[in-house]
């Protein structure tokens, strides 16, 4: 909207004080289980927009290497995937190993070489990225694709130049091409080791022991030449940093004879063939082109979760409403047909078949609601005004504090609008604020505050947001009773769980911390 590209839960124009999403630019869905993903930095396409991704799917049987070519960027948040290219390699054979685990790729843009982290194999395989040729259209052994329409092409290609760079590793994860191009750092998922290669032997140069034990992504500053990765079990961002001084320069490992033999190869071999030598082509392998037939360019995605014969479904025209029948769709297991593509595609941002928080982004104990083809909302998310102090849900509606009570084991994001610094205090007059974790001021202006009531000294059964004017607008907490040697009025049949039984009891005998007697 608007031109932006960060929008709130509700796709709406993100402003400064909201929880912020990125727009998707593009989508394209034949890799459905994408663990590995790299920019090709190819200058051969109009737009520079080709992507090698490792689809851990395949054939199910192991995963593949996929080239996707955009083209034509789609624009953000657009529904129409006609105009693209996408290859799959069926003979670049994948193993994605543990589930969780990310699978390193780099383009060597010099080489025109896809170096690819085989984790389930220990290895890292090398592709060349310009080779293979087409053998047939892919809709028919792959029927889930992005658009039925001959402009999508999706084919599958044969005789792809490849060969295993290394070897005998423990679970290859992240992987990163140094700014010259003349060493490949391969990290160990498990080892917390980084090999050193020399990309033209393929020999190590030298091994980098880290203390982690869950090292994934990894890449290079191009500024500083800093090395960083992402341990995932410590969810941190590391640098490699050099301890002592060391040479900049080595001595490479590939023998004066053998570059020169190449290169002499190389020249000959353009003057006579007009073509590129390259030592890893297997001269044995042949395509068989097969002719695409017209009614491969039929097929919907009924099976696949798609749930429409309408092309508007997956078209620019308009949204199918038969997609409301995916809001009732439970078969969300490993084997089910339901395309978690199509939830997307069909409007859900919230659905009890998506990860995590049923896909949405609610704090520790929310839950969503979705809004069809608009975004969803959490029901512990709330919007506060500094200057009006009027107190707002998740879909932008006001409500009365009143009629709100929070539960103590809840995480509330309240996010804060306005010109003013607001924060929670267990004072109803005074100024002073309560600490929170992370957040020692328990204020924000323009941000959140958030809190979980179980975790406040004292279990309070009330707070305050305020600002230094004396507006204020207070928030109810349903802590139980705890006292119980509790007996009203002598009464030992009126103790804590007799008050706890009745909401009207409870709200009259708890006023604050204990029972009123």
């Amino acid at each position: 909207p608007s031109g932006l590209n960060t929008v709130d839960h509700m796709g709406e124009p993100c402003s400064k004080s909201e929880q912020c999403f990125f727009l998707h630019s593009d989508m394209l869905h034949e890799a459905p289980a994408c663990i590995g993903i790299a920019h090709d930095p190819e200058v051969r396409t109009a737009y520079g927009n080709v992507y090698w991704a490792f689809d851990a799917t395949g054939n199910k049987n192991n995963g593949q290497l996929v080239r996707f070519d955009f083209q034509q960027p789609h624009g953000a948040g657009s529904m129409d995937h006609s105009i693209a290219a996408t290859r799959r390699y069926p003979e670049v054979k994948l193993y994605r190993g543990d589930l969780g685990m990310h699978a390193g790729i780099v383009v060597h843009p010099t080489r025109r070489e896809t170096f690819i982290a085989n984790p389930g194999n220990g290895t890292i395989i090398v592709v060349g990225a310009d080779t293979g040729s087409f053998a047939r259209i892919a809709r028919e052994e792959y029927p889930i694709y992005s658009n039925r329409l001959p402009s999508f092409d999706y084919s599958i290609w044969e005789c792809v130049e490849q060969r295993v760079f290394a070897s005998g590793l423990t679970m290859p994860s992240g992987m990163a091409l140094s700014n010259d191009g003349e060493r490949l750092y391969v990290a160990e998922h498990k080892s917390g080791r980084i090999i050193v290669y020399e990309v033209s032997s393929a020999t190590i140069l030298h091994t980098i022991q880290t203390k982690s034990t869950s090292i994934q992504g990894m890449a290079i500053s191009p500024n500083t030449d800093t090395l960083y990765y992402v341990d995932s079990n410590a969810d941190t961002l590391n640098a490699v940093t050099r301890t002592e001084p060391c040479e900049d320069n080595y001595t490479t490992r590939v023998t004066e004879k053998y570059a020169s033999a190449i290169e002499a190869a190389t020249k000959q071999f353009e003057e006579e063939a007009a073509g590129v030598f390259s030592v890893y082509h297997d001269n044995d392998c042949v395509v068989e082109t097969v002719v695409p037939n017209v009614t491969y360019f039929e097929q919907v995605h009924n099976n696949s979760g798609y749930s429409s014969d309408d092309p508007n479904v997956q078209g620019p025209a308009g949204h199918d409403p038969d997609a409301y029948l995916l809001a009732n769709r439970t078969d969300c297991g490993y084997d089910s047909e339901l395309n978690f593509d199509a939830l997307l595609l069909g409007g859900f941002y919230c659905h009890t078949c998506l990860p995590m928080t049923n896909g949405a982004m609610c704090e520790d104990g929310g839950t969503c609601q979705n809004v069809q083809w608009a975004g969803y909302a959490c029901d512990n998310h709330f919007r506060v005004n500094s200057i009006s102090m009027k107190f707002y849900n998740a879909s932008n509606v006001r409500i009365r504090p009143k009629s709100l009570k929070l539960n103590p084991d809840v995480t509330y994001r309240i996010d804060i609008s306005g010109k003013k610094q607001a924060y929670l205090s267990l004072s109803p007059s005074k100024v002073e604020p309560l600490s929170l974790p992370g957040n020692p001021c328990g204020c924000a202006k323009k941000g959140p505050i958030m809190f979980k009531p179980s975790d406040l000294i004292g279990k309070p059964r009330r707070v305050y947001i305020r600002t230094k004017s004396r507006r204020r607008i207070k928030l109810n907490i349903d802590f139980e009773c705890k006292d119980r040697d509790l007996a009203l009025n002598n009464d030992e049949a009126k103790d804590c769980e007799w008050v706890n039984e009745n909401p009207g009891r409870k709200e009259r005998l708890c006023k604050k911390w204990g029972v009123k007697i």
